[in-house]
């Protein structure tokens, strides 16, 4: 450089200047070879790793560290980094592993991965206590998110209480991008401060505390955040002030949205002193402030808090103050109510009223599932197995039957235009359009308020019939059939039914193995619940139905019937809705040696009672909700 430059002292300058870029680059490719000789390191191709890996690792004996890159971050091929057999890493000692470009990357600080374990990318970020950007040569650290376990109780008792609860939840789980000081987007911007997990059902309750006012929807959400309890709480409050909440009324008076933290739980890591591997778990938040108090100091008087917790799987969760499990907090509950009940039976007083799930329908209208619910099954066939296609060709005819079955008791009208018995072909969408459409716009002008479901397996007609007037989507094949299924019906943002079936209409007989049908089903509609769920359509909107006669021979069939109340529910849950459609069904015929179907009618009635009640010992839960 010295022969090419004059012996000015802007030249000088300018040589020093660049000896130190020439000295810098040298210590960077000396610094990655000997990464690349103390570790082997295949690089992934997406994420912040694709960049740089800061591992910081514990214990004084010889550690090999594996993981997934692809597992961590979706995308990618599989990164090892091994020490040589005399390499030994000191207590708290950290080691980079270079991957790729260090130019520009992200460094993960504080990762403790045990020696020869995996970790997949949840654990990955959530085990991670800082992250350092790199970026023009200057360095920033922030925190990378650590995310908790909260469940929040939710309720409305204002306007369209459901609409209010799912705005206010989608509020709640939507992050504006952060950025950093430079106006760069943040390492982590990308990961939501609060994500839903699951949903219970919704309950409509009386109010407490201040009796004249309308009554309220409960339910409760288990949430994963990043947020400390003091934020959450801000954030909430925030969202109650974004849906319309009036902070100065009454307390506990009439609201849009209510969010109330109940309990919470930090993750929390601790280092093995002997092995150096760390163990990620779980302590629950203890508080009491004059803001917040957590566990939710009221919480184990609330029918309307506790049932929805059980809702959600947490019958065995200890209450940390209490010492007791929520399952005996609510049963404790309501031995008093009913013990109160009494007591006013006796002085003549109006019972206590007691929480009733509801199923939210379209156009602010509720399901109660305080009784069973009558399904009246309108085919629109010319090959229906049940009527024979007496109402093919016919609209006027077919709205006629729809309204008669309402006055006869029907509290939702099912309408299929495509048969479903058993080696029935498919139908064409069109076709299957041109069936049920008009005659859902015919009954919709006729009544504005009787429920209507659409039975399809195909996802353009459900949604051309919600648009219709529709409100439940029943889809026999518990969205398996249709991939577009699930997402139209979590966009549509109504209840479907999802039931069990293996194959289709054209092959199910030829499946009704099982080694235990009860617990095969019960399996099977809990996964498909699952997925409806991931697909983005909660569990409130959810009913199940065991699909009597599909797939299922008559010893199967008859099972399903006799251990509906005893063992099915108790799989599913107890709060689960569940439809049962026995109507007319084949396994009838051959109990009664009835050959025609529209004959069956007797056998149908006697099927239905005997689901209801057998195995049913408790008088205050429905064999099943709903009755096809």
């Amino acid at each position: 450089l010295s022969t090419k430059l004059s012996s000015s002292p802007r030249s000088v300058a300018t040589a020093t200047s660049r000896r130190k870029q020439a000295i810098n680059l040298l210590f960077w490719v000396v610094l990655i070879q000997v990464g690349m000789v103390c570790s082997k390191v295949t690089a992934c191709t997406h994420g912040i790793v694709e960049r740089s890996l800061f591992v910081h690792t514990t214990g004084n004996s010889v550690c090999k560290t594996k993981f997934s890159i692809s597992q961590v971050f979706r995308h990618g091929t599989t990164a090892t980094t091994s020490y040589p057999k005399k390499y030994s890493i000191r207590q708290h000692h950290q080691t980079a592993f270079l991957v790729n470009n260090i130019r520009g990357g992200a460094l993960l600080k504080g990762l403790c991965i045990p020696r020869g374990g995996s970790m997949d990318r949840d654990s990955f970020v959530n085990n991670a206590t800082t992250a350092r950007s790199f970026t023009n040569g200057a360095s920033s650290v922030s925190p990378v998110k650590t995310y908790h376990k909260a469940y929040i109780a939710v309720g409305s008792n204002l306007g369209n209480r459901f609409e209010n609860i799912a705005s206010a939840l989608k509020v709640l789980c939507s992050d504006d991008p952060t950025t950093t000081t430079n106006g760069t987007p943040s390492p982590t911007s990308s990961l939501p401060t609060v994500r839903l997990v699951r949903s219970s059902f919704l309950h409509e309750t009386a109010p407490m505390y201040v009796t004249d006012q309308p009554s309220f929807l409960n339910g409760a959400v288990e949430i994963e955040t990043t947020l400390e309890p003091m934020e959450l709480l801000h954030k909430l409050k925030k969202v109650e002030e974004q849906l319309g909440r009036d902070f100065s009324g009454i307390r506990n008076g009439p609201r849009p949205v209510d969010l109330d933290i109940i309990m919470m739980w930090k993750q929390k890591s601790t280092n093995d002193e002997v092995d150096g591997a760390t163990t990620v778990g779980e302590e629950p938040v203890i508080m009491d402030t004059p803001k917040l108090i957590i566990p939710h100091l009221r919480m184990s008087e609330r029918e309307f808090v506790l049932l929805p917790l059980c809702d959600l799987g947490c019958d065995n969760l200890i209450h940390p103050v209490l010492n007791e499990s929520i399952g005996s907090l609510l049963q404790k509950l309501r031995d008093e109510q009913e013990q109160e009940k009494q007591e006013e039976k006796d002085v003549g007083d109006e019972e206590v009223p007691v929480a009733v799930q509801s199923l939210p329908l379209p156009r602010d209208r509720m399901l109660c599932f305080n009784e069973t619910i009558v399904m009246g099954v309108l085919n629109v066939t010319p090959d229906s197995f049940s009527d024979g296609g007496k109402l093919k060709g016919s609209v006027d005819i077919a709205v006629q039957e729809a309204m008669r079955m309402v006055q006869d008791g029907a509290g939702i009208i099912d309408i299929g235009g495509e048969s479903t018995r058993p080696g029935a072909e498919e139908v064409a969408i069109e076709e299957e359009m041109q069936r049920t459409i008009p005659v859902i716009e015919g009954i919709r002008k006729a009544s504005c308020d009787v429920p209507i479901s659409i039975d399809t397996r195909h996802a353009a007609v459900a949604r051309a019939a919600i648009e219709a007037g529709a409100d439940i989507v029943n889809d026999v094949s518990g969205g398996t059939f249709d991939p577009d299924m699930l997402s139209t019906v979590a966009e549509l943002g109504v209840p479907l039914v999802l039931m069990h079936m293996r194959g289709t209409p054209e092959t199910m007989q030829s499946m009704t193995g099982y080694d235990d049908i009860v617990l095969q089903v019960a399996e099977s509609l809990l996964q498909r619940s699952r997925n409806a769920e991931k697909a983005g359509i909660p569990r409130w909107l959810q009913i199940l139905d065991p699909g009597i006669g599909f797939a299922k021979d008559l010893e199967g069939n008859l099972l399903l019937l006799k251990h509906l109340s005893s063992k099915l529910k108790k799989e599913l849950g107890e709060s689960f809705p569940i439809l049962l459609g026995t109507s007319r069904k084949g396994f009838i015929g051959k109990i009664t040696g009835e050959s025609v179907a529209s004959e069956r009618d007797y056998g149908s009635v006697a099927s239905c009672i005997a689901a209801i009640c057998i195995g049913n010992s408790s008088t205050d839960t429905l064999g099943c909700n709903i009755l096809r």
